[in-house]
């Protein structure tokens, strides 16, 4: 469907942050409609966070340009995918006079504004996109608006087990999203795959669910019987890996809002049996400092380095040295939460 001058919206309620969200682009409507399922709201707040992404026909249709005042923050890419090794991103993030921009160049351009909890956004052919790219513009503005409320993120997957929490943090071939599997097919609640939220609660660090769809590679696919069988229309092909839902395998309950009780930092190993080596809180924080996301306003950056800090402190913390026994997990990592 071509780009329409019509607006379309839906109101979303994320942990108590209500968020407007406006486009044109009925695709990305139905994209960010899957993305954010379980956070869509009936209720019409007051004072919401505000995101419009639109879609245009040509870069040179953004109304938004950098100044030459502007100062760069970062920049970087996606991973190469496909015959061509094309990246999935490009990505440069300036400061300009008081707005946070994120120029993605041929795809499009985010300007967010601090002051008025708003993100702007704008996306060049958004439906000729694959839709995993698509939707990545809203799930970055995603993680970076909900901060100025305190609601942070960073890359791990995370469980619940009767009220308490499990991260696993972990970079691409660490055996992260494998663990997490393990242990959910086993009766543990899902809180996310890949960005849980997490907060200060009082003088407490909670962890709440943020259920995106559950990227796998094929060898962990291979690992689980349940994926092996599972038919197209559940096990989807993706952008660059393949996907399902939670709940179209592991039916249950979404985990709830909780304090994290034990942190693992996996690391496969060429051993028949995993262990876990307890790690001081220090070499811990060390470790989970890189999966924090970029953070790009000082104060910001203070708090979450704040809420990271109170993490690490009230979780027991170990190194996972996984191997070959995938199914044994659970027998690993309950008795630790039992202990507490």
């Amino acid at each position: 469907m071509p780009i329409t001058s019509t607006t379309s919206e839906i109101l979303l309620s994320v942990h108590s942050i209500d968020i407007r969200f406006a486009t044109n682009s009925p695709e990305l409507l139905d994209s960010v409609e899957g993305l954010l399922r379980h956070f869509l709201s009936k209720i019409n707040s007051p004072c919401p966070m505000r995101m419009q992404f639109d879609g245009v026909d040509d870069r040179r249709d953004i109304p938004v340009q950098v100044s030459s005042e502007a100062l760069l923050l970062y920049s970087g890419s996606g991973l190469p995918i496909g015959p061509n090794r094309q990246t999935t991103w490009l990505c440069d993030m300036y400061s300009d006079q008081g707005l946070l921009i994120a120029d993605f160049h041929d795809e499009g351009l985010v300007v967010f504004d601090g002051a008025s909890y708003t993100a702007q956004g704008y996306l060049v052919r958004p439906e000729s996109m694959a839709p995993d790219i698509r939707v990545s513009f809203v799930h970055f503005a995603m993680t970076e608006l909900p901060k100025r409320r305190g609601l942070y993120t960073f890359h791990a997957t995370a469980l619940e087990h009767n009220g308490k929490g499990v991260l696993i943090p972990g970079f691409s071939g660490r055996g992260k999203t494998t663990s997490f599997l393990s242990l959910l097919r086993s009766g543990y609640r899902y809180l996310s795959d890949d960005h849980p939220f997490f907060r200060l609660n009082g003088a407490r660090v909670e962890v709440l669910p943020y259920p995106l769809k559950i990227n796998v590679t094929d060898q962990t696919v291979s690992f689980f019987p349940e994926l092996r069988t599972a038919p197209p229309s559940v096990l989807h092909t993706g952008t660059p890996k393949r996907y399902f839902y939670a709940e179209d395998l592991y039916p249950g309950p979404l985990g709830a809002p909780c304090e994290p009780a034990v942190i693992l930092f996996p690391s496969v190993v060429d051993s028949p049996h995993s262990c876990l080596e307890p790690l001081s809180k220090k070499v811990a924080f060390e470790m989970i400092l890189p999966h924090s996301l970029l953070v790009y306003d000082p104060e910001i950056a203070r708090q979450e380095f704040q809420a990271l800090a109170r993490l690490i402190q009230q979780t027991d913390c170990y190194r996972l040295h996984f191997g070959r026994d995938v199914m044994d997990l659970p027998w690993l990592v309950t008795p630790l939460l039992e202990k507490r």
